[in-house]
């Protein structure tokens, strides 16, 4: 079966259904985890009139809705989120960091002892495959919709693209 299987996490409901799944195979298979956070500087770079745009229209989440999952968040990392000054990469970073900790709680309390996570910034695809050859993933799982609405409209999801270019088998979960 599988020895070490990646994870896409971005917070979102497909990344989260696709951890459940990740977390089910590993710990039944005894296989460690990793879990990567990409932070996409395009996506948090995106002039605000064009991300308002791709909300109304529904091709990406409010940026509430990313934050739905901010209930028991430190203050520093609220401040941090609701701040417009040049701090926004510092919040990304911490926002992935929190995702990330509520992630490796959820896997281990699934039963995986090992479990890794890493935040990294570029395209998703390229470092999601990046850290899968890292840990010598066998399986790479993914959500099949991210927060990465807007970029995929322009040039493909990043499912599709980890599917066509990872060495290792992967899953794509809806």
């Amino acid at each position: 079966m599988f020895k070490s299987i990646v994870v896409a996490y971005d917070g979102s409901a497909h990344a989260r259904k696709a951890l459940e799944v990740a977390s089910g195979l590993a710990a039944s298979a005894k296989a460690r985890v990793g879990i990567i956070y990409v932070i996409d500087s395009d996506v948090a770079n995106i002039p605000a009139n064009i991300r308002e745009m791709g909300e109304v229209e529904h091709i990406i989440e409010p940026m509430p809705n990313l934050q739905a999952d901010l209930d028991n968040a430190p203050a520093n990392l609220m401040n941090n989120l609701s701040s417009s000054s040049v701090a926004a990469q510092l919040a990304m970073g911490q926002y992935a960091d929190y995702l990330l900790e509520r992630a490796r709680k959820s896997v281990k309390a699934s039963g995986v002892s090992d479990v890794e996570v890493k935040t990294a910034q570029g395209d998703a695809a390229e470092e999601v495959i990046e850290f899968a050859s890292e840990r010598d993933a066998d399986l790479i799982v993914c959500g099949s919709r991210g927060v990465r609405g807007l970029k995929k409209l322009l040039l493909g999801s990043t499912s599709q693209k980890i599917a066509q270019l990872a060495e290792c088998s992967c899953l794509t979960i809806k």
